[in-house]
Protein backbone atom coordinates (compact mmCIF):
# COMPACT_ATOMS: atom_id res chain seq x y z
CA UNK A 1 0.00 0.00 0.00
CA UNK A 2 1.21 3.47 -0.74
CA UNK A 3 1.06 6.50 1.54
CA UNK A 4 -2.18 7.85 0.02
CA UNK A 5 -4.11 4.74 0.99
CA UNK A 6 -2.82 5.01 4.55
CA UNK A 7 -3.96 8.63 4.76
CA UNK A 8 -7.43 7.69 3.51
CA UNK A 9 -7.68 4.87 6.08
CA UNK A 10 -6.62 7.24 8.88
CA UNK A 11 -9.17 9.87 7.79
CA UNK A 12 -11.98 7.30 7.68
CA UNK A 13 -11.06 6.06 11.16
CA UNK A 14 -11.00 9.63 12.51
CA UNK A 15 -14.40 10.42 10.98
CA UNK A 16 -15.90 7.24 12.41
CA UNK A 17 -14.43 8.05 15.82
CA UNK A 18 -15.92 11.57 15.75
CA UNK A 19 -19.36 10.19 14.88
CA UNK A 20 -19.17 7.73 17.78
CA UNK A 21 -18.02 10.50 20.15
CA UNK A 22 -20.95 12.74 19.22
CA UNK A 23 -23.46 9.91 19.69
CA UNK A 24 -21.93 9.11 23.10
CA UNK A 25 -22.09 12.76 24.20
CA UNK A 26 -25.71 13.03 23.04
CA UNK A 27 -26.78 10.09 25.19
CA UNK A 28 -24.62 11.27 28.10
CA UNK A 29 -26.40 14.64 28.09
CA UNK A 30 -29.77 12.91 27.86
CA UNK A 31 -28.92 10.68 30.83
CA UNK A 32 -27.88 13.67 32.95
CA UNK A 33 -31.18 15.44 32.12
CA UNK A 34 -29.35 18.17 30.25
CA UNK A 35 -30.79 19.54 27.07
CA UNK A 36 -29.43 17.24 24.33
CA UNK A 37 -30.30 19.85 21.69
CA UNK A 38 -28.56 22.81 23.33
CA UNK A 39 -26.02 22.98 20.50
CA UNK A 40 -28.44 22.41 17.63
CA UNK A 41 -28.29 25.12 14.99
CA UNK A 42 -31.87 24.62 13.84
CA UNK A 43 -35.11 23.53 15.45
CA UNK A 44 -34.92 20.16 17.11
CA UNK A 45 -37.91 17.84 17.22
CA UNK A 46 -36.50 16.03 20.23
CA UNK A 47 -36.28 19.32 22.13
CA UNK A 48 -39.93 20.06 21.33
CA UNK A 49 -40.96 16.64 22.63
CA UNK A 50 -38.88 17.13 25.78
CA UNK A 51 -40.45 20.54 26.46
CA UNK A 52 -43.94 19.14 25.88
CA UNK A 53 -43.29 16.28 28.30
CA UNK A 54 -41.98 18.65 30.98
CA UNK A 55 -45.08 20.82 30.56
CA UNK A 56 -47.39 17.83 31.00
CA UNK A 57 -45.56 16.77 34.16
CA UNK A 58 -45.88 20.24 35.68
CA UNK A 59 -49.58 20.50 34.83
CA UNK A 60 -50.50 17.06 36.21
CA UNK A 61 -50.97 17.02 39.99
CA UNK A 62 -49.43 14.14 41.90
CA UNK A 63 -52.06 11.95 43.57
CA UNK A 64 -51.16 10.45 46.93
CA UNK A 65 -51.05 6.66 47.02
CA UNK A 66 -53.75 4.91 49.00
CA UNK A 67 -52.61 2.78 51.89
CA UNK A 68 -54.55 -0.48 51.97
CA UNK A 69 -53.38 -1.41 55.49
CA UNK A 70 -54.04 1.84 57.32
Amino acid sequence: MNWQEWIVIILVILCFGEILRRIYLFFLRSKENDDPCANCASGCELKDLLDEKKKKCRDKPVKPKKNCCG
